[in-house]
């Protein structure tokens, strides 16, 4: 069961132990650092190094910009990484959009391959099926990506085109599906020390 608030950037959301907050000015150094670490970077369809003054303007374009959404991931109180929403279709605002393109990393470490990294998709899928029009998603993976491939998949993603690229789509039904086992380890209270 997810949480929706709203700030003045826009929709906090929280559920499954995580909190997905807009992304503010006071973030950007953080996610730039994590964005160019080479265990994000090399995972990315763009390998290029962002520079502070790239970051800077990519901040301001998102400020303006209804075809997508960027929340900080904060698990007990901790940024952890970063996820998105983009409109697939030119035109389309997240807001009306049929389908949308996520993204997610990572940064923090200590989450890289744990199963709180699941956390925050389950969180920001509910909220785009349950309050947005939302009808699927759709994702993109470098073949040789084999963990977010899996990842993807444990989602209830199917391939829809492989090559170089690998084209994955994800509907309502299968998301629900694959995903009850993770929606129960993920509901439960943290035991005292994790």
């Amino acid at each position: 069961m997810i949480k929706v608030s709203h700030s003045f950037q826009g929709p906090v959301i929280t559920g499954f132990q995580v909190t997905l907050r807009p992304v503010a000015q006071n973030d950007l150094s953080q996610l730039r650092d994590w964005r160019n670490s080479d265990t994000v970077r090399q995972q990315m369809l763009s390998t290029d190094f962002i520079s502070e003054e790239q970051q800077h303007a990519w901040f301001k374009k998102i400020q303006r910009d209804d075809s997508q959404q960027h929340w900080v991931v904060e698990y007990k109180g901790q940024a952890i990484g970063a996820t998105n929403i983009k409109a697939r279709f030119h035109g389309d605002s997240v807001n009306t959009a049929k389908t949308l393109e996520p993204g997610l990393y990572i940064g923090h470490p200590d989450y890289q391959g744990n199963v709180i990294a699941f956390a925050p998709t389950l969180a920001l899928y509910d909220y785009c099926f349950a309050h947005l029009s939302v009808e699927s998603f759709f994702a993109v993976v470098k073949a040789e990506n084999k963990a977010a491939l899996k990842y993807n998949q444990q989602l209830g993603y199917q391939v829809i085109n492989q090559s170089d690229l690998i084209d994955l789509r994800l509907q309502k039904e299968g998301f629900e599906r694959h995903t009850e086992l993770l929606r129960r380890l993920l509901s439960r209270s943290p035991r005292k020390g994790q």
